[in-house]
């Protein structure tokens, strides 16, 4: 069995999803991830709504574009840029392997790799309590559906200590293969996150795209699915889906590729996004390098804008 957990490349595995997905701060193993209950249908862009949705869908930028800066930090997941698929690869050659590993302790209902496990195939002590629980009866010449499910499972490398807790359900079918984390926790160093989110790819395991609740600065859930980035260094095209809690759905698509620093923090000091909604309407939002934003677009029959505004 040790030969098949030294298989795993245990760090990587472990160094998981901590800016992936949206998430909260404090609280204890408990905390619930974010759930968007807001509105799902198509939203009527209005030169009423316009700053509020410009503000919403930039939030939704700067969260798929964190997805993208966890990169290789990511174990359990995938750099989503469209330029580097090897993460998703990687997330289902580990998952056959942590399957490899439990067939060979041949439990009747799951089996449960706890931290001496762990270590025992791995080049240091790095696993300090809990266990992971995988099934046993999994066919791995066939599509890999089953879960996985983290028990408080400990890892220190010196350098970082986390807990992590929660399950990813695994799914495949001969077009497409998705890991789903339910909420998901991650305990570092005493702050507690957590997050539920998807992401899914082809069976190429290519053209991924990410799903995730997160919190906005307004206390509201948000909703961002259909993820696309694509590295355009020093900036970044974004596409997704975006769900604004009280105006709706909307799509955004970048006209010039984003970028960060200035002094800006948090938001954009550069580029232009295209957010499209029903009747026709759309707005563009322009990020600009004194740190302030230029909305302007149309209801579908009248145009407002431009109009410069501050983020804060």
């Amino acid at each position: 069995m040790s030969d098949m957990i030294s298989r795993l490349s245990i760090t990587s595995i472990l160094l998981a999803s901590l800016t992936m997905f949206g998430c909260s701060d404090g609280g204890d193993s408990g905390v619930a991830a974010p759930l968007y209950s807001g509105s799902s249908t198509p939203a009527a862009i209005t030169s009423a709504n316009a700053e509020a949705m410009g503000r919403g869908a930039t939030e939704g930028v700067n969260e798929a574009v964190n997805m993208t800066a966890a990169g290789e930090g990511i174990p359990f997941a995938v750099d989503i840029s469209s330029s580097n698929d090897a993460l998703a690869q990687k997330v289902r050659d580990i998952a056959l392997q942590v399957l490899d590993s439990s067939i060979s302790l041949n439990l009747p209902v799951a089996a449960v790799l706890t931290a001496d496990d762990l270590n025992a195939g791995s080049s240091g002590a790095y696993f300090c309590g809990g266990s992971v629980t995988v099934p046993d009866n999994i066919d791995q010449s066939g599509a890999l559906n089953f879960s996985m499910t983290f028990n408080s499972l400990c890892f220190d490398d010196g350098i970082t200590s986390l807990i992590m807790s929660g399950t990813m359900i695994f799914a495949e079918t001969p077009s497409m293969i998705s890991i789903t984390f339910t909420n998901f926790s991650v305990n570092i160093d005493g702050m507690q996150e957590s997050f539920s989110g998807v992401f899914s790819c082809d069976t190429t395991l290519s053209n991924c795209t990410i799903s995730t609740d997160f919190v906005a600065a307004d206390g509201s859930v948000y909703r961002i699915t259909d993820v696309v980035i694509v590295d355009t260094f020093p900036g970044h095209d974004v596409s997704a889906t975006f769900y604004h809690h009280d105006l709706g759905r909307v799509t955004i698509t970048t006209d010039i590729a984003i970028t960060y620093g200035g002094g800006c923090g948090i938001f954009p000091n550069g580029g232009m996004i295209t957010i499209t909604g029903a009747g026709g309407s759309w707005m563009s939002v322009t990020f600009n390098s004194d740190c302030t934003f230029t909305i302007q677009g149309s209801d579908g029959g009248s145009s407002f804008g431009p109009t410069d505004l501050a983020w804060l």
